[in-house]
């Protein structure tokens, strides 16, 4: 799992260097915003099945090819829904011109249905497995797109590549499930399928949410300004995102010794714990920032060249979101372990809520750094004063405050 996302963030990382010298602002914006457009939909495409099929792959309450074939089909019905609808939804956010990439981009939806074979591998312990899909697919469409910037090829075959990469993905899980003598062909059982949709409900639910949140201010600016700006706060904002992934992984990797920390030892060595890890994080983070904040008009001006010189007021915004999304990281883990799942969700919206809001009233002002002020103002609300309102006992808030300085009552003071 953390080779795909190593490779997955490398090579999306290299792209959109290469994509935004090649293509300009105004045509990476285009391309990135129709992607921002389609990927809203993975909430839908999902089902928020990955969580609820692997629950039952490992309790093996049901016979688990029936689940595999329920799955996709239902899974599969549901991706051509996905693309009807982008295309309707593109009639309103699109114009004429660029309706035919969004139309493109949108058949990608097809093949994602052979991530529940991805479910059923991780499920099985077979990691290797669960990853090859993906990974294969990335490096398709990375050296597809490699092709494209060699061959000067039109935007539209950049779109493309997304086909590609979900295409391989397809092939690559069928050819293991062929393999594994796993068929997701036959009969179905529709009965099955609505108990399947009826668990996976509020993921769904919770799914739009977090998708929306991370794609709205995309969305926002190639409707309200244009696609020239989306281009210019991606180049930005993609360099920021790739620390997200850094921070997130290490606190993931963690959380197995967290939580056994705290059924097999004391409170106080759980936060300690917990404290310790993060204050590590949150001050590389700040210091990261702070160095950013320094030298990001050079580091736009080397990698992206003097057209997207209006990135690094973006870049030096988003920049300081990076401690606050880990500080959410944090909190996300421990009100797991809190059996406090509710307040994720409930932290998700009212960060959602705000970051429309404030797109709403800041990017036409500001265009691309008003999307980043917004971006910045709904993580440090979302991921850390949230918890002072939400959390009766404020226990994670306080284990929070602890990352950046000593707090008394935290049992690390």
């Amino acid at each position: 799992m953390v080779a795909e996302k190593l490779v997955k963030m490398a090579t999306q990382l290299a792209m959109i260097v290469l994509l935004a010298k090649f293509l300009g602002p105004e045509n990476l914006g285009s391309l990135m915003y129709c992607f921002a457009i389609a990927s809203i939909f993975m909430f839908l495409n999902q089902l928020g099945l990955d969580t609820v099929l692997v629950k039952h792959f490992v309790e093996q309450k049901y016979n688990k090819f029936k689940l595999l074939k329920n799955a996709f089909v239902a899974r599969f019905v549901t991706a051509l829904f996905c693309v009807l609808s982008i295309n309707v939804l593109g009639l309103w956010l699109v114009d004429e011109q660029t309706r035919i990439l969004l139309f493109v981009i949108s058949i990608y939806h097809v093949f994602l249905p052979a991530t529940v074979l991805e479910w059923y591998f991780q499920s099985q312990g077979r990691g290797e497995l669960s990853a090859a899909g993906h990974i294969t697919g990335h490096i398709a469409g990375f050296i597809f797109r490699l092709a494209c910037l060699y061959f000067g090829a039109d935007l539209i075959w950049f779109g493309i590549a997304y086909i590609v990469e979900s295409a391989v993905m397809f092939l690559v899980y069928v050819s293991l499930a062929n393999k594994q003598n796993i068929n997701v062909l036959g009969r179905i059982s529709v009965a099955q399928i609505k108990t399947l949709l009826k668990e996976s409900a509020p993921l769904i639910l919770s799914g739009a949410i977090v998708l929306l949140y991370m794609k709205i201010d995309q969305i926002m600016l190639g409707k309200m300004v244009n696609n020239a700006e989306v281009g210019i706060y991606v180049a930005a904002s993609r360099l920021s995102e790739a620390w997200y992934f850094i921070g997130l992984t290490i606190i993931s990797a963690y959380f197995p010794r967290f939580i056994a920390i705290k059924q097999n030892k004391s409170e106080q060595e759980y936060h300690q714990a917990i404290i310790k890890v993060g204050r590590w994080l949150v001050w590389s983070a700040i210091l990261l920032a702070v160095i950013t904040t320094f030298i990001s008009p050079w580091l736009i001006s080397l990698l992206y060249g003097q057209e997207y010189t209006s990135s690094a007021n973006v870049l030096m915004i988003t920049i300081w979101a990076v401690p606050f999304v880990y500080l959410g990281g944090i909190s996300t883990k421990m009100c797991v372990a809190l059996s406090q799942s509710n307040n994720i969700l409930w932290r998700s919206v009212s960060g959602l809520l705000m970051n429309l809001i404030l797109n709403y009233f800041l990017i036409p002002l500001y265009g691309a750094v008003g999307a980043a002020m917004a971006t910045l103002v709904s993580q440090v609300m979302a991921c850390y004063f949230f918890n002072v309102i939400l959390l009766r006992k404020n226990s994670v808030f306080l284990i929070q405050s602890s990352c950046f300085f000593r707090v008394k009552g935290t049992r690390n003071d």
